[in-house]
């Protein structure tokens, strides 16, 4: 339903209860009785939802909410198809003023369901509209067009931040609607023709966006130097007077343009969006400390166990590729010269130990003499296929 609000009514604070899972926040959104009508998706995915609604000074608006999948972060909102300056958005247009949206633990804190958080952010932009500097999406701008033909985007500025809605609003009771992507306004059962309302395609959303912000996003939403001062040329001469010779009324005057409060407004945003940035990073930086210490821990051991992996890479290397002909006659060599000698002592012993164990004596003797005469035959072999 596309709507304007008629009360002042806040979402009451939620109650102890257990905590609330996806389903049921997407429930209490999409079946939420006053933002269903004009909510849809427009994500390929149950991730990303457009909610539409109208402003108490006449402007449509929409709010893009982004559903993460896991139902344990918060969600975020971004004022969609508009570069606007308020205090509740930061430069990128993302909301920023509503606490329980604010961070993780502020959303888990909060227990309150998406449908209301929701209502809570569109009725506040309700009551007090944002200062709009460009529509950027053009079915927006057809929708405007269609609800205020011949209403200028910078009429919208003149609106302040504590601007209550006229009195004459509550009683006229207009309201406006959109049924299956279609526009319908009236005041007293009339409809005008109704305008096709296409959302622009899912843009992938990266969900922690680069935070680098440029020059000239920055400059897009300054107001432009005005080339000519209307209200000057309808100002009497003493008034005009004033304002050059007193400091205190040129201040005023400056002061009371719509142009200084977008300036101020953005500025404000920017200080807001820097202070929250920080105090995020500073709530962290523990967390980070104690990551980078356990890193470093790893990385030592990785060290570690790489050098031995190394080593014993190394021995594998040795055992596995194939020994040297020369080198293994050699150490052949060697053994067969042990075992020869090894024999000669068990006979020596024997003889001077005078044993009367003829058949122990002889069972050691051949096993020694067996790896003796192995150990040649092997050698000779390996002659042979070296010739």
């Amino acid at each position: 339903m596309f709507w304007k609000s008629t009360s002042s009514t806040t979402v009451p604070s939620p109650s102890r209860r257990p905590s609330i899972s996806r389903d049921e926040h997407l429930k209490s959104y999409l079946d939420h009785p006053v933002l269903k009508p004009s909510t849809r998706k427009v994500s390929n995915n149950d991730t990303m939802y457009d909610t539409v609604f109208q402003t108490t000074n006449g402007f449509a608006l929409i709010l893009r909410v982004y559903v993460p999948s896991d139902g344990r972060t918060s969600p975020t909102m971004h004022m969609h198809g508009v570069r606007a300056s308020h205090l509740w958005l930061d430069i990128r247009m993302k909301v920023i003023g509503y606490s329980p949206v604010s961070s993780d633990q502020a959303w888990r804190n909060a227990n309150l369901k998406l449908g209301d958080a929701v209502y809570a952010v569109i009725h506040h932009f309700q009551l007090t509209p944002p200062s709009i500097q460009e529509i950027t999406d053009q079915n927006l701008r057809k929708l405007q067009q269609t609800l205020s033909p011949s209403r200028d985007i910078r009429d919208n500025n003149h609106t302040t931040q504590a601007r209550p809605p006229p009195p004459s609003y509550e009683s006229s009771q207009q309201s406006a609607f959109v049924v299956n992507g279609r526009v319908h306004a009236g005041s007293n059962g009339d409809s005008v023709q109704a305008q096709e309302y296409n959302l622009e395609q899912f843009e992938r959303v990266n969900r922690r966006p680069d935070c680098s912000v440029s020059d000239a996003e920055v400059n897009s939403l300054i107001p432009p130097i005005p080339s000519s001062f209307p209200e000057l040329d309808d100002m009497a001469m003493p008034e005009l007077q004033k304002i050059v010779e007193d400091p205190v009324a040129l201040k005023s005057y400056v002061q009371n343009r719509t142009r200084v409060d977008t300036v101020r407004e953005l500025k404000e945003s920017i200080e807001k969006s820097n202070v929250d940035a920080a105090t995020a990073n500073l709530e962290k930086q523990d967390k980070v400390n104690l990551l980078c210490d356990e890193v470093e821990g790893l990385r030592k051991q990785l060290g570690e166990k790489v050098e031995r992996y190394q080593e014993l890479d190394r021995e594998r290397n040795a055992l596995t590729q194939p020994p040297d002909v020369d080198d293994a006659i050699r150490r052949l060599n060697v053994a067969k010269k042990n075992a020869d000698n090894e024999s000669e002592e068990i006979g020596d012993d024997w003889v001077e130990s005078r044993g009367s164990d003829v058949s122990d004596f002889v069972r050691k003797f051949m096993e020694s003499r067996l790896v003796y005469h192995t150990r040649a035959a092997k050698i000779e072999r390996l002659r042979n296929t070296m010739s």
